[in-house]
């Protein structure tokens, strides 16, 4: 975007209000929406912090990206309309849970973690673990080079030899 286009309207956010924004899947399945009597058949709904406030400040986006507005609140919507949200923001926070550490592994910068999740083993690469581990309350949430999330809800329940491994980077 040209400095020259950029003004204060343009930087003015623009909040939707459950009377004037309607969501529902569309015929192709994706979740749609009516805003301000316009009717955009997909949207992209995505969280504006999604580790400190994943109910608040929701991202609506036309299909080319172009931000329509923000939910301020998910909870000022109706049951109806809130779990239409949530599940489609559960898709795009799927996040699985690690129940166990079987290596991490540091080479050039980069750690490779094989871990399982239920009973699946799964391989991932995280590089600056700095940036890409981050302790919130009780679970640690873990971001691959490819954006993908893991989710350690309880490091006490992992195992002593992996969490020693861990330990070092959540601090």
């Amino acid at each position: 975007m040209a400095t020259d286009t950029i003004s204060p309207e343009t930087l003015k956010t623009e909040y939707l209000r459950p009377d004037e924004c309607v969501f529902y899947v569309s015929n192709a399945g994706f979740i749609g929406a009516e805003i301000k009597g316009v009717r955009y058949d997909r949207v992209l709904l995505k969280r504006a912090l999604p580790f400190g406030a994943p109910e608040d400040y929701v991202c609506v986006s036309d299909i080319e990206k172009n931000e329509i507005g923000i939910i301020e609140h998910v909870s000022d919507f109706s049951e109806e309309q809130q779990t239409l949200i949530h599940k489609e923001l559960t898709l795009r926070y799927f996040t699985p849970v690690i129940s166990d550490i079987i290596s991490i592994k540091e080479k050039m910068g980069h750690f490779y973690f094989d871990v399982k999740i239920g009973d699946v083993q799964k391989s991932f690469t995280v590089k600056d673990l700095s940036k890409n581990v981050r302790m919130h309350g009780e679970n640690i949430d873990i971001i691959d080079i490819d954006g993908n999330r893991y989710r350690i809800e309880d490091l006490s329940a992992i195992a002593t030899r992996a969490r020693r491994k861990l330990e070092p980077y959540l601090y």
